[in-house]
């Protein structure tokens, strides 16, 4: 009997003694992990000055009548962007405009984001009226959505409501040449979409 008490106990004090580990590598392996992303989401010193250093050189050799200055820096901890890590913030003093130089992290070039600043501004422009384009020639559409893209081409997608059998080839044609030649739309990436059928192009 004492014999089966002992074992049995070894046994319980070993299994204890292996959870009591796991708990505490747990609670390491949390704080360490909270401690990591903590530091994730802290700019490193070095890299600012990296960025704000490159787009000084950028600025003077791109735009080099521009007045302005560096009033911060973006850090991408989060990816929200894409295209980079670090940013530096410049200030048209001139316009009063904002815009950002950084280091492309997929081409290691320097780029700002003026272009595409612009970009996204014609396609607020030109979205009602192509909304109505759509609208008097295929009918009300059940969703529509045109969005800018750094480096490729904005994304227009158009997905149809209304059953309308005329729907042709000629007709998305003609829409594409209203978007090149009425809109003056230079590039883009077009799809509508009328259930089970999809009409694709980019120009």
């Amino acid at each position: 009997m004492n014999k089966w008490l002992k074992g049995w106990s070894i046994f319980i004090f070993s299994v204890g003694g292996i959870v009591i580990l796991l708990v505490i590598l747990l609670i390491f392996g949390t704080v360490f992990s909270i401690s990591y992303f903590r530091a994730s989401l802290i700019p490193d010193e070095k890299e600012v000055a990296k960025v704000i250093s490159q787009a000084e050189q950028y600025l003077q050799e791109k735009y080099p009548t521009m007045e302005y200055e560096i009033s911060g820096f973006e850090y991408d901890a989060d990816e929200q962007y894409g295209e980079f890590d670090y940013a530096a913030v410049i200030l048209n003093t001139e316009t009063q405009n904002k815009f950002l130089v950084y280091e492309n992290r997929h081409t290691k070039q320097m780029e700002d984001d003026i272009a595409f600043q612009e970009l996204t501004k014609s396609i607020e422009q030109v979205k009602p009226k192509i909304y109505s384009y759509i609208t008097e020639t295929f009918g009300e559409p059940q969703g529509m959505a045109f969005t800018p893209q750094m480096n490729y081409p904005p994304m227009l997608n158009i997905k149809l409501n209304n059953k309308k059998e005329e729907i042709n080839e000629d007709m998305f044609e003609s829409f594409i040449d209203y978007l090149q030649y009425e809109l003056n739309v230079e590039h883009a990436s077009v799809n509508i979409m009328y259930e089970n059928e999809r009409w694709s192009k980019e120009f």
